[in-house]
């Protein structure tokens, strides 16, 4: 019998993809805020399973407290950094301008003297460079000037468009936890895929999601308190670079010196090389040898080891993808991108086991 309607699967199918286009488009400046929330989400999800059946709460109660415990552990700890970093970059500003319409004529250039004579170099490199500033001074000063309006109007839009971003991650967040059965059986129901290869794919990105976090969260959080503590002893703000070395340290091999670099300048400016000395040692030696070396990979091994009926072998053994793909989100998404880039990185990979595992038996493993 011939169909009455022909075009009607076409047609269907072009409809579906004009629909998933729009939404893109009508929801792309959400997609950060989605994925972040996606992954707490999927990393956390058998705690809040756990939660509603061992307290016995209903799933508005329980989807309310794990929402709340994410906000305290993970973004009221953000949103505290960046407060705080741009109070002390607007402070910074205000003060530098402050100082420099304080300065007498001379003074810069006596400065600017006394530095480069305090610099290993010739006294004709010495007398060169201190004639270029010469000349160049007054739009260095214009230039540096303008800098500094800058960064402070873009420090208060980043410290907004933040909050905007934690307010849609965690709306989503509550919705993803109280939902989510109900969001995974329309994905296996609409997936033209068998149902077993869709909880296939569903639980290998779950399982890489929860390593994710838990390993770079987990190596994250031990970097920062241990920082925390020297901070602490040297009378340092030890909160805030406590917390801004957690952060830092999503950056494999340098993230860490973004910190404690700084630090240490900060003591030698003050005529403290001991503590500089200190802080250096402490900081490449016990955290980003001892513990970024030697405990960040049994750390990831251990949760890899717990989760292998699930994840398989993670992109996260693998070095060089874990660094690329944290450089490369960072890139394309911000800071934000430190969490992210590992995760399509991971997503990436789990695509690759559905289809190894849906042809294992066509391909050559010779």
């Amino acid at each position: 019998m011939e169909n009455p309607h022909p075009y009607e699967e076409p047609f269907l199918l072009a409809l579906l993809l004009l629909s998933l286009g729009a939404l893109l488009w009508l929801f792309g400046q959400f997609v950060p805020a989605l994925l972040f929330a996606l992954l707490l989400a999927t990393a956390s999800y058998s705690l809040y399973q756990r939660l509603q059946q061992q307290a016995k709460l209903s799933v508005n109660a329980a989807a309310g407290i794990m929402t709340a415990a994410l906000f305290l552990l993970v973004i009221l700890p953000i949103s505290y950094l960046l407060a705080e970093g741009g109070r002390m970059g607007a402070d910074l500003v205000t003060q530098s301008q402050q100082w420099l319409n304080t300065q007498p004529p001379g003074a810069l250039l006596a400065l600017e003297h006394k530095i480069i004579s305090s610099l290993p170099l010739t006294d004709s490199l010495q007398q060169t460079l201190e004639h270029s500033i010469k000349e160049q001074l007054p739009t260095l000063l214009d230039k540096t000037k303008a800098a500094s309006i800058w960064l402070a109007s873009n420090l208060f839009s980043g410290i907004v468009s933040f909050t905007g971003f934690m307010a849609i991650a965690l709306f989503s967040l509550f919705f993803f936890y109280r939902d989510g059965s109900q969001f995974i059986k329309r994905i296996v129901t609409l997936s033209p895929l068998a149902n077993h290869l869709d909880y296939f794919l569903l639980n290998r990105f779950a399982s890489l999601s929860t390593v994710l976090t838990l390993s770079v969260l987990g190596v994250a959080l031990l970097q920062g308190t241990v920082f925390a503590l020297l901070m602490a002893a040297l009378g340092m703000p030890w909160l805030f670079l406590g917390l801004a070395f957690a952060v830092a340290s999503f950056v494999p091999l340098v993230g860490g010196f973004l910190v404690w670099g700084p630090v240490a300048l900060y003591f030698i400016a003050f005529d403290a090389p001991a503590l500089a000395i200190t802080t250096a040692l402490y900081s490449s030696l016990l955290i980003g040898f001892g513990i970024d070396n030697i405990l960040r990979p049994m750390i990831i091994q251990k949760i890899n080891r717990l989760h292998q009926h699930d994840a398989g072998n993670s992109a996260l053994d693998h070095t060089w993808i874990t660094l690329l793909s944290t450089f490369a989100g960072l890139l394309h998404f911000g800071i934000m991108g430190l969490v992210f880039g590992p995760m399509l990185a991971a997503m990436a990979i789990t695509v690759f086991d559905v289809y190894e595992h849906k042809h294992r038996h066509q391909l050559d493993y010779s």
